[in-house]
């Protein structure tokens, strides 16, 4: 199996080492293999007009009453939320 190199900041390695449990060579792996069938299919995009009709006209008004300020800072909350436990659940 080849080796390839990778690079992170201290910080990341810091954390990394306080969960010496986890199989990070497994964890890098598996998120490399879900990244690449995105790149095969082309990752469809879809349209803001086209994800709004999708979710609704009541999600519409109710995004519609928050400020665009507020709308970022839940969306990088979510995401956090996301990442960790897509790594927690990829981990185990």
């Amino acid at each position: 199996m080849p080796d390839i190199t990778l690079s992170i900041s201290e910080e990341a390695y810091k954390k990394m080492k306080e969960h010496r449990g986890i199989r990070w060579t497994e964890v890098i792996r598996d998120a490399i293999m879900g990244y690449i069938p995105r790149l095969e299919e082309g990752k469809r995009e879809i349209m803001t007009e086209e994800l709004l009709k999708e979710l609704g006209s009541e999600f519409e008004k109710d995004l519609s009453e928050i400020s665009f300020e507020e709308a970022v800072g839940l969306y990088e909350k979510m995401r956090k939320k996301e990442w960790k436990r897509f790594y927690t659940i990829q981990a185990v």
